[in-house]
């Protein structure tokens, strides 16, 4: 098939490194802006190679976009999936995933990420330079009153708890995993996942992240979590599954968490914090929470699938979104390059 059929940009040693790989795809013209929506012009205008390679110096503080373009008119919209910041763990994009139909999502629309505890003066003035409007936290009250995010002026702050309630999981909450082993762990985080996906407190929460995202004036929105990989897993898959985008490449994006994961050091800190001591049993556990693995995800598309009859019955009777809604969604988040 001619055109491109992969790109990615990846940020290495100070340099963006942009790589691609095609058919006929010729001399490829490299734009980059800042804009996510940006057109070539002139002024975008990088240079163009014969390779399928092309290196770009980092500029600190700003978020590129880039759009290559082949000789034989093929397009695609790249950008770095995994934004580096100072104190932001695990902070990506929903951008630039291939969907059923061969369109792709829009760049810098849909974001996820950790908490917003401890993020820097830089990291606000990245976000504010970027446009955010909108933080989801998905965290419970426990979690909130001992890490309150650190708001930022200009952007709206919507509270969508979906274990606000007995089942509540909070990873920092040291104690209640005081006598859980790993295994024990791992088969909770999967039933965790099955709740996530059957609730239906848990669907009303999924469905107002997709009624925010709808609200363009709400958008760039960050959903987040403690660690940013398990309710905001669900939540990212849920938007990339309205979006069309198939199974195998939302689970690519829920394992990247295992790159980009809240630390073992930040739960030892808050320990440190409470004058609680860790034993070594302990801190492998909570390293295995602060992973994810195939099985979580897996187990919420199974539930999608026993209990909802699948990604269609998941979105229209579990979060009660219609059959309008679902294709604004898609005229909002999607184009064909």
């Amino acid at each position: 098939m001619e055109g491109f059929q992969q790109a990615a940009a990846e940020q290495q040693d100070g340099n963006i490194r942009l790589s691609w790989h095609g058919e006929n795809l010729g001399e490829v013209k490299i734009y980059r802006a800042e804009d996510p929506d940006f057109q070539e012009t002139a002024d975008t205008l990088l240079g163009s190679t014969n390779e399928e390679n092309y290196i770009v110096p980092v500029v600190a503080g700003t978020r590129p976009y880039f759009l290559l373009v082949g000789e034989n008119g093929a397009r695609i919209r790249i950008a770095e999936r995994v934004i580096q910041m100072e104190g932001l763990v695990n902070f990506r994009d929903l951008g630039g995933y291939l969907t059923i139909d061969g369109r792709r999502t829009k760049w810098g629309k849909l974001l996820r990420s950790a908490a917003h505890d401890n993020i820097s003066d830089h990291d606000v003035a990245f976000l504010q330079k970027i446009g955010l409007k909108t933080v989801v936290d998905y965290r419970s009250s426990y979690e909130v009153n001992g890490h309150p995010d650190r708001q930022i002026a200009g952007v709206t702050y919507q509270a969508l708890r979906p274990f606000e309630d007995s089942n509540a999981t909070n990873i920092l909450d040291l104690a209640q995993f005081e006598h859980t082993s790993v295994e024990e762990a791992i088969r909770m985080l999967t039933t965790i996942n099955r709740t996530l996906a059957g609730h239906p407190h848990c669907n009303e929460v999924y469905r107002q992240l997709v009624l925010i995202a709808l609200e363009q004036e709400q958008v760039p929105v960050v959903q987040h979590c403690t660690a940013g990989k398990d309710r905001v897993g669900v939540g990212a898959a849920t938007l990339l599954m309205a979006l069309g985008v198939p199974r195998d490449v939302i689970m690519q994006d829920y394992l990247l968490s295992n790159y980009n994961r809240l630390s073992v050091n930040k739960l030892t800190e808050v320990a440190a914090g409470e004058k609680i001591e860790i034993p070594p049993e302990q801190l492998k556990l909570f390293e295995a929470l602060t992973k994810v693995h195939e099985e979580y995800l897996a187990a919420f598309f199974d539930e999608v699938d026993t209990h909802w009859g699948g990604t269609e019955g998941y979105l229209k009777n579990a979060l009660g979104l219609t059959d309008e809604q679902l294709a604004k969604m898609r005229e909002l988040y999607l184009e064909q390059m």
